[in-house]
């Protein structure tokens, strides 16, 4: 199961990639969303370096974001932004 969903959109421009991320109160308190984030967030600063110039990325969790190992995330995520940028036109 995908840990997040993810939306990118292509702004047209040569300004470095921007990444949101969102969870929801489902999550539970703070804590458990803060923590949910700071996984996301380590994901995708492990893939900074690959992501092509030009977009706006947002993250949205899923239930799975909490148990899901982090290689596995960061696998997930690495398959997104390919997709994503692959159907946009975007280089890499």
């Amino acid at each position: 199961m995908e840990s997040f969903t993810m939306y990118v959109h292509a702004r047209g421009d040569d300004a470095p990639t921007r990444m949101g991320f969102v969870v929801g109160r489902r999550f539970g308190a703070h804590v458990q969303r803060n923590r949910v984030k700071r996984r996301l967030r380590a994901a995708a600063r492990a893939l900074w370096q690959q992501l092509p110039v030009g977009y706006d990325v947002v993250c949205v969790a899923r239930d799975a974001a909490t148990t899901t190992p982090m290689e596995q995330i960061q696998h997930q995520m690495q398959q997104a932004i390919e997709q994503a940028t692959c159907s946009q036109g975007g280089a890499r």
